[in-house]
């Protein structure tokens, strides 16, 4: 079954990336004021104000050659590729002390939190884009020292890898692979709530990958450990890069055999059983009525939204 581009996928930019180590290259990019920049602050996307005639905003593009009289001599930049015409885009992220609303920034743009663009304003394309700067950026802030001998790293290849002067490690952005599914079973499927999320709202089970797993084994796993169903065969639906902050979540859908749920009460707080007409409602905005409570699943945004939506249309 064809599915519509997952959110956060469909990146837009020619990468480049085989180009990344040639620094001159890219010091000549950053000189050329043909070049965009486009800004996070504090991880959240900034848009242009301009609305389109389809009601979607743009993410603010600025000349990289302003970078530093608008965001300081210092302020980093990640080379984010090429469009189709050959021009250069760069991301920066806004430093502290820089605001928005005040100085030559003012008027130009305004941060929206990345689920809220998701929702909404952002274009999938740009959503990709804005998504991959954010999910970069994370890991230089929580990456800044050597995991082998402590140091501190530098940045190089434009932004995409970071080497230990003292040792000469190289570290590269991270990935975290996750699975999720949706166990099924004659012709209903479970989907549960984890405590952490309001009431009523259920979506599917998940659980990183650990090494030396497939995802396969880890959807069998984590089934069982979160529900104590056992899975008899697993079948990929579709993946999802989810800058919160580095996860590239890998959809399935768990035919499971008989047997009682057990629920994992540590993770979860409950679960039921579903049909497919229920689901089916459940992935309306109004939801679903079920055992005196309405019920409501993952916005289309989530890939979790399109597993179900996959197991739905089956029939």
């Amino acid at each position: 079954m064809s599915l519509p581009a997952i959110l956060f996928s469909g990146y837009p930019l020619d990468r480049a990336s085989e180009r990344r180590r040639e620094a001159d290259w890219i010091a000549g990019l950053l000189a050329d004021p043909g070049s965009d920049l486009v800004l996070l602050d504090r991880g959240r996307p900034v848009l242009d104000v301009t609305v389109g005639e389809d009601g979607a905003q743009g993410p603010l593009r600025l000349s990289v050659a302003a970078r530093a009289a608008l965001l300081g001599e210092d302020a980093a930049t990640l080379f984010m590729g090429l469009e189709g015409d050959g021009r250069a885009v760069f991301a920066a992220q806004v430093p502290q002390g820089v605001e928005l609303d005040v100085g030559p920034l003012q008027g130009l743009g305004e941060a929206v939190e990345m689920r809220a663009a998701a929702m909404g304003p952002l274009r999938d394309g740009d959503l990709a884009l804005m998504g991959t700067a954010r999910a970069i950026f994370e890991w230089h802030g929580s990456h800044g020292f050597c995991s082998k001998c402590g140091h501190a790293t530098d940045i190089t290849d434009a932004g995409w890898k970071r080497v230990c002067p003292a040792c000469k490690t190289e570290h590269f952005p991270r990935t975290d692979p996750v699975a999720i599914m949706l166990p099924v079973r004659d012709g209903q499927c479970f989907l549960a709530r984890s405590a952490r999320f309001p009431r009523n709202f259920v979506s599917c089970l998940a659980g990183f990958i650990e090494p030396g797993e497939t995802f396969g084994e880890a959807c069998t796993r984590e089934v069982f450990e979160e529900a104590g169903l056992r899975v008899t065969t697993a079948r990929y639906v579709a993946d999802q890069p989810w800058p919160f902050p580095s996860q590239l979540m890998i959809g399935l859908i768990a035919d499971v055999a008989d047997g009682p749920v057990t629920l994992a009460t540590e993770e979860l707080a409950e679960g039921h059983w579903f049909t497919r007409d229920e689901a089916r409602a459940l992935l309306s905005p109004s939801g679903v009525d079920k055992e005196g409570r309405t019920f409501n699943c993952p916005p289309r945004m989530a890939i979790a939204h399109w597993i179900v939506r996959a197991w739905v249309d089956q029939a």
